[in-house]
């Protein structure tokens, strides 16, 4: 695969891609669809640096994997910092590229304009919400895995009185997971009560490490881990501290599978699958069916999963904690979710 390596300063012969590398490939020919040969289709991605990023990299992969399977040409542009995002955009715009589909918050501005610019190019963002509804803004159902990760929580510790939740902002973004969550608890023991702690970050670890001090003091055995899969750390410090004193708590991961061995006291998560979620894109605008505005993906379409129970693996299993019991029960609740019989419909968040 070729890789062509740019920077803000730096104009290529062909394209210019700013504070950004640029690999791109075509997939096997031979392929067609109902729609005839797409060969002469181009898709790009435009990301931050990939590197181990699962997030990243579950996107990559499946849009690579679908250039095999379909035929047409595709790109990869990783974008180095945020201020890139907007002239690799409009040069990926201007190269004409039949579809774009963009990787996180910092795509929403940049593909909002470009979408009024460039009319013939198809736009899409993942996990963050276009101002224009041209571009088609593909989020995730965070309050189904969320529901299902409290029914586990709740099966695996019914005695406690008090449960806990660490996130970063509150917004109604955060508010699907504190929702999803406490209903998920409640679902098993209707009186739990509930403490709610905001870092206001995406990376203070400290914070996170003193708010869950403070959670334990308050009571609290188990404290869902909301604020980044980065930040959470503070989180995870703190539970091993207490595991060596002899007063444990419990808590999960975000975004990815953080389970290991090495920390037994994360005992499961909620998982984005990007790469579920090109695939939506890419075989609804194949058929011609990829329509602008915000659309929810979840369980059922594989885009939001919870640790252990979809996917039913995990990097280390806790089973003192997550016994058959807490997989039965969260596979019930996502089995009730994925086949329509329960739905989770967030309100305007509260005040409190």
């Amino acid at each position: 695969m070729k890789k062509i390596v740019t920077s803000l300063l730096l104009i290529m012969t062909t394209l210019l891609f700013a504070g950004c590398s640029s690999s791109s490939s075509k997939g096997q020919a031979g392929n067609e669809g109902a729609n005839g040969d797409y060969s002469k289709l181009n898709i790009a991605l435009i990301s931050d640096t990939i590197g181990t990023e699962q997030f990243i990299l579950q996107a990559y992969n499946a849009l690579k994997d679908a250039a095999d399977k379909y035929g047409f040409k595709w790109t990869s542009i990783e974008c180095t910092d945020t201020a890139a995002w907007e002239e690799n955009t409009r040069a990926a715009s201007n190269e004409g590229y039949d579809l774009i589909i963009g990787v996180g918050w910092q795509a929403a501005d940049p593909f909002s304009e470009a979408a009024d610019a460039f009319p013939n190019t198809k736009y899409a963002v993942i996990d963050t919400t276009a101002s224009n509804e041209k571009v088609a803004s593909f989020g995730f159902d965070e309050a189904q895995g969320a529901y299902v990760q409290g029914a586990m929580v709740g099966t695996a510790f019914p005695n406690e009185s008090l449960y806990g939740y660490i996130a970063s902002f509150q917004t109604q973004a955060t508010y699907k997971y504190r929702y999803g969550f406490s209903e998920g608890v409640k679902s098993v023991k209707p009186d739990a009560k509930f403490m709610y702690n905001y870092i206001n970050s995406y990376n203070d670890t400290n914070l996170a490490y003193e708010y869950a001090l403070q959670q334990k003091a308050a009571g609290a055995n188990f404290i869902f881990g909301g604020v980044s899969a980065s930040a959470n750390s503070g989180i995870y410090q703190a539970a091993q501290e207490l595991a060596k004193k002899g007063t444990p708590i419990y808590t999960t991961g975000l975004s990815i599978d953080q389970t290991t061995e090495e920390n037994p006291y994360i005992i499961g998560g909620l998982l984005k699958n990007t790469g579920a979620v090109v695939n939506n894109i890419v075989d609804k605008f194949l058929a011609g069916e990829l329509e602008g505005g915000a659309q929810v993906l979840g369980l059922k379409e594989g885009a939001f999963g919870v640790v252990g129970v979809t996917p039913e693996t995990m990097n280390y299993r806790n089973t003192d904690i997550i016994t058959d019991e807490v997989i039965e029960a969260g596979k019930k609740a996502a089995d009730k979710i994925i086949s329509g019989e329960l739905v989770i419909e967030v309100p305007e968040e509260s005040a409190n």
